[in-house]
C-alpha cells in the first residue's frame, strides 16, 4: 500500500510535526576556528513536517548552535492556524509555547516535561483501556493562564523504550471526541520526521561539512529541504501514475535522486532553459497533471524502495577502551568465515 493511500492520520486536522535538526561539526577552514580543539558547530534548524503530505511546511534557522530550540520557536507559534495539530517532543512543553498554540486556536500534542510547566489543578485519573503499545489512562489538568482545561494522557508501555522508560505522559488540548488511545497513536507519528532527516542526508547531502560559516551551512540545509519537497512531489506522482499496475509501489527517495542526478546533465542539453520558463506561471493543477503523465514513463523497478526487515534487538552495552579501539583486517575475517 502506498504511504499516502491510508488517508489523513486524523480526519479534519492538519498534522504539523515540530523537531530540530542540529548540523554536525564542520571542517575548520575558517581562520578563527583553527585554534579551537573542540568541534565547530554551525547551527541548527527547527523544521515543521506534514507527515500526511510528506512535505516540510516551514523552517526556522538559528546560527547559534548553543541557542535553545525553544528560543527560536516564536515565529512558528504566530503562523499556527485553527484545524492544525502540532506534535512535539518534551523540550517544547513550556507554558509560553503551549499558550501560544492555544492563542492561535491550534491544537497541540506534546510529551510532558519533568520540570515545567507547573499545573494549577489536576483531576482524577480515568482508565481508557489498552492500546497497541500499553495501558492508557487520562486526567484533566489546568494551567494558569489557559482559557480551558487540557488533557494529560498516560501510557504505561508493555515494553520499555531503549532508554528504559516505561511510562509516557502526553499533554493535549484536543477535544474529547478524539479518544485517548488515538492520541497515543498520533504521537507515534512524530518519529516520521526522523526518517525525513535521514533522507535529507542520504539522498540530498544536507550536511556539508566543508561549509563552516553558519549562514552557508544553514543555506545548504535549506536548499536540501526544498529539494526534498520536490522529491516528495515526484514520489507521489510516480506512485499515483502506477497505482493500477503496482498498488504497493513505494518510491525510494534515494533511488529517485540518483536517477535525477545521472540524467540531469543530459536533460539540460536536450531541453534548454527556455523550455522551462513557462512552468513558473502555470496553474498548479496543470503542472500536477503534466507531472503525472510524465511519471507513467518511469520504470517502477528502477525507483522502487527495498525496505529491510526489522532489526534484531541486541544489547550493546559498554566495553573496555582497549576493545573499542581494537581493529581487524577485513580480508582475514572474511577468509576465516569461509573456513569450515
Amino acid at each position: 500500500m502506498s504511504r499516502y493511500s491510508r488517508g489523513p492520520s486524523l480526519p479534519g486536522w492538519q498534522l504539523r510535526v515540530l523537531d530540530g535538526n542540529h548540523l554536525p561539526a564542520s571542517e575548520k577552514r575558517l581562520a578563527p576556528l583553527r585554534g579551537h580543539r573542540g568541534a565547530a558547530l554551525p547551527g541548527h534548524t527547527l523544521v515543521v513536517y506534514d507527515p500526511d503530505c510528506g512535505l516540510v511546511t516551514d523552517i526556522v534557522p538559528s546560527e547559534d548552535a548553543h541557542q535553545s530550540e525553544r528560543a527560536v520557536v516564536g515565529p512558528l507559534l504566530g503562523c499556527a492556524q485553527p484545524g492544525q495539530l502540532w506534535i512535539a517532543d518534551r523540550q517544547f512543553c513550556t507554558r509560553t509555547i503551549l499558550l501560544g498554540w492555544q492563542t492561535s486556536q491550534a491544537s497541540f500534542l506534546v510529551r510532558e516535561h519533568g520540570r515545567h510547566p507547573q499545573l494549577a489543578a489536576e483531576g482524577p485519573w480515568r482508565a481508557c483501556g489498552h492500546s497497541e503499545t500499553g495501558e492508557v489512562r487520562e486526567q484533566r489538568i489546568e494551567l494558569a493562564g489557559a482559557s480551558e482545561p487540557w488533557r494529560r494522557i498516560e501510557l504505561t508501555l508493555d515494553t520499555p523504550t531503549e532508554a528504559g522508560e516505561s511510562v509516557i505522559r502526553l499533554w493535549s488540548n484536543l477535544p474529547e471526541q478524539v479518544d485517548a488511545r488515538q492520541i497515543t497513536q498520533l504521537y507515534r507519528r512524530r518519529w516520521c520526521v526522523e526518517g525525513m532527516f535521514q533522507h535529507l542526508e542520504a539522498a540530498l547531502h544536507s550536511e556539508i561539512r566543508s561549509l563552516g560559516h553558519p549562514r552557508a551551512a544553514l543555506l545548504g540545509f535549506a536548499v536540501a529541504v526544498l529539494a526534498y519537497n520536490i522529491l516528495a512531489l515526484l514520489q507521489r506522482c510516480i506512485e499515483q501514475a502506477h497505482r493500477a499496475t503496482h498498488p504497493s509501489l513505494q518510491v525510494s527517495a534515494y533511488h529517485l535522486a540518483l536517477q535525477i542526478r545521472v540524467r540531469y546533465e543530459g536533460m539540460l542539453i536536450a531541453l534548454p532553459a527556455a523550455q522551462w520558463s513557462s512552468y513558473g506561471y502555470a496553474d498548479p493543477a496543470a503542472v500536477a497533471a503534466h507531472l503525472t503523465r510524465l511519471a507513467r514513463n518511469v520504470v517502477p523497478r528502477q525507483v522502487a524502495a527495498s525496505p529491510r526487515g526489522p532489526k534484531r534487538a541486541t544489547k550493546k552495552g559498554y566495553v573496555d577502551a582497549a576493545v573499542a579501539r581494537a581493529h581487524v583486517a577485513t580480508a582475514r575475517v572474511l577468509a576465516q568465515a569461509k573456513r569450515p
